[in-house]
């Protein structure tokens, strides 16, 4: 295997704290690219967040690699800036958070000609121009990948919308696998791309300062690409040094995990975690888990913790999940190929709403035993509560990326 550039460590050379370089970056909006269009096409976006650098300096590492060793791939791998302007200086944002703005308004108004009104907005529509050049000159298969880090201690795991197409990106990676953010978090790019029909998995690679994050972020790309089908299996070692690394990082956490709860945060709260919390930590109903105006906030049901807030900027101040069986993805897989969800109209209290395509509205004062459960079994996402009802549309569920 050829000699890996210098200051461009491989997936299996962790770097020291020393040398990690600032988070300080100023970056192309193109961090690389490697392979052709014609084949399949895997779209890499790093820094959605400026204050988490370790995406973009996996994905330099990748195209440095790909660069020397020239593995044939099988189609196009483009990796892509998320906000640049953050990126210089370090933050989060700096008037909007860049990936809570894809909502389709938001786009539709931005591709309409109305003047971008915040520096996020400029970059939405940079980003946006983007990603679509290199899905129109890729028709083929498509896939996404979304690199972060978070602002507390733990492991590395994954984020996905729960439709099929997605599960072989989502679990290929040795890691936690985690489900329903996408009920919780309204315009974020990754379930943005899911929406779009195209396979998509998102990694949080560990904390935002964590050197041995860029060698998560970097082992999670090398995986994607042989998933993908753009790197025959065995072509590339980074892919199987990946997978030990991976795997290593997340050891004894479970396999799935399904969001239960989101501490939503706003800008008067005056929210402060309480210190020495880690992601997949278990904790228990009524625990104490940070403060605000109000005093002290505790954990309103027991399960365990996700992403707990250690930042300045940031609209979540934690998350709550349970661990999901096994048998519980093969069951929803075979429910969902057999179309079981043309029962759910006979149920108590489930009705068709007619102002949406697909979906159900729920009114929990007649169904109120494991509703969300049936849904999220059958392929439906929870979508709005209104007048006690519940509104969960279906997922899209055709093949993607084969």
């Amino acid at each position: 295997m050829a000699e890996s550039p210098r200051n461009v460590p491989r997936v299996n050379q962790p770097l020291s704290q020393e040398a990690l370089p600032s988070p300080l970056l100023r970056v192309a909006r193109e961090i690389g690219r490697g392979g052709a269009p014609g084949g399949r096409l895997l779209l890499v976006v790093a820094g959605l967040h400026g204050n988490e650098p370790a995406g973009v300096l996996a994905l330099q590492r990748v195209f440095a690699r790909l660069a020397i060793a020239r593995y044939p791939l099988a189609g196009l791998v483009v990796g892509l800036a998320g906000n640049r302007g953050a990126l210089a200086r370090g933050e989060r944002y700096l008037d909007l958070d860049l990936n809570r703005l894809w909502l389709h308004d938001v786009v539709d108004r931005l591709r309409g000609g109305t003047p971008p009104a915040a520096p996020e907005e400029r970059e939405l529509l940079e980003l946006d121009a983007a990603l679509d050049a290199a899905l129109s000159a890729c028709p083929g298969s498509r896939f996404f990948l979304d690199l972060h880090t978070t602002s507390s201690e733990g492991p590395p795991f994954a984020i996905f919308d729960d439709a099929l197409g997605n599960r072989p990106l989502a679990l290929a990676l040795p890691v936690p696998a985690v489900l329903g953010l996408e009920e919780e978090l309204a315009g974020t790019l990754l379930f943005r791309m899911s929406a779009r029909g195209i396979a998509s998995v998102g990694l949080e690679a560990g904390r935002h300062t964590d050197p041995d994050s860029v060698d998560r972020a970097e082992a999670a790309v090398w995986i994607t690409l042989e998933t993908a089908g753009l790197l025959a299996p065995g072509v590339a070692p980074e892919v199987e040094t990946g997978r030990r690394l991976l795997g290593a990082s997340a050891a004894g956490v479970p396999h799935v995990v399904e969001v239960r709860y989101r501490h939503r945060l706003s800008a008067d709260d005056e929210f402060r975690m309480a210190a020495g919390f880690h992601s997949f930590q278990p904790v228990r109903r009524g625990d104490v888990l940070a403060t605000d105006r109000a005093g002290a906030v505790r954990a309103p049901l027991s399960g365990l913790l996700l992403m707990p807030l250690y930042q300045p900027q940031g609209e979540d101040g934690f998350f709550l999940g349970r661990p999901v069986r096994p048998w519980w993805l093969a069951l929803s897989a075979t429910l969902r190929r057999a179309h079981a969800d043309r029962l759910l109209g006979l149920l108590p209290g489930v009705r068709r709403d007619a102002r949406f395509a697909d979906a159900f509205a729920v009114d929990r004062r007649v169904a109120r035993v494991l509703v969300r459960e049936l849904f999220h079994l059958l392929g439906y996402r929870r979508t709005g509560e209104y007048d006690r009802t519940i509104l969960f549309q279906r997922r899209q569920e055709e093949p993607r990326g084969r």
